[in-house]
């Protein structure tokens, strides 16, 4: 048994990646947007395949005949994708056809790894020193940081803003716009500062309210002790109570503020739940 791998070239054109990355716009109604896309012009590449076939020559009645196995032909991208490799139903036929030599059988996959290796070799470094790799990878280079100033920009001034003003070679396209992100920048500031506060000042009013409330229980005729009166029906009343309580202002809900918790362990000491 060997492994045999025969070179087929095709008659049709085969494209690849494209040549160029173009500006593309979006009318908002309100401003401009500037995006980006692929163009339509592509490269062609050489349109040749690999067909890797098992073998085995045997002589039958004199005559020299020959037991084969298809593995697939395959396009020589595939081999640098690395999208090469036999099936379920080439295994299941390879098993077939030669199930006479199943320890044959089970090295030449051996043999067709190195094939594929061989290959792989040689058009990796055909691929590398070609044009269409050489643009296709300052492309992806490009895109790669048009789309970290993007992310940087949509945190420091707000989502789109950056769209409006830069297209995807980072050339300036809103020169107006462009001379206003201090301002942009400074106004989100202010609006984040002010939504920290206003929130702060809620949780600050929500415990002042609990804190009023709980000491009415401590200082009025609410108070049990830790030793209360209620009734088996009443305390599971309170169970359920504290149980919405505890749900609603637990540390991890109020992000690390445990206060408004402590107090609402107090009042399930103070019903004796």
């Amino acid at each position: 048994m060997y492994v045999s791998v025969q070179k087929i070239y095709g008659k049709s054109k085969i494209y690849g990646y494209s040549k160029d990355v173009v500006t593309t716009t979006i009318n908002t109604g309100t401003t401009i947007l500037y995006g980006w896309q692929y163009s339509s012009e592509k490269f062609e590449r050489e349109n040749y395949s690999y067909k890797i076939v098992v073998k085995e020559s045997y002589r039958e009645g004199g005559k020299v005949k020959q037991k084969q196995v298809v593995m697939g032909t395959f396009h020589w991208f595939e081999f640098i994708d690395h999208y090469v490799y036999g099936d379920e139903i080439f295994d299941e036929k390879l098993a077939d056809v030669f199930a006479d030599k199943p320890d044959e059988v089970e090295n030449i996959y051996k043999d067709i790894d190195k094939k594929i290796e061989e290959i792989q070799s040689v058009e990796s470094k055909k691929w590398m020193a070609s044009k269409e790799y050489k643009v296709h990878s300052k492309h992806l280079e490009m895109i790669r940081k048009y789309e970290l100033k993007k992310t940087a920009y949509d945190e420091i001034y707000g989502k789109d803003i950056f769209e409006q003003i830069y297209d995807v070679h980072l050339k300036v396209m809103n020169q107006n716009l462009y001379e206003q992100l201090p301002k942009i920048r400074a106004e989100k500031k202010k609006a984040e500062e002010e939504k920290q506060e206003y929130e702060r000042r809620s949780r600050e009013e929500q415990h002042k309210q609990w804190e009023k409330y709980f000491k009415g229980f401590e200082d009025g005729s609410y108070q049990t002790g830790s030793c209360s009166n209620y009734t088996d029906k009443e305390k599971e009343y309170l169970k359920k109570f504290y149980k919405a309580l505890a749900a609603k202002f637990h540390p991890d809900v109020l992000e690390g503020d445990n206060e408004p918790m402590q107090l609402v362990n107090k009042l399930k000491e103070q019903w004796g739940i």
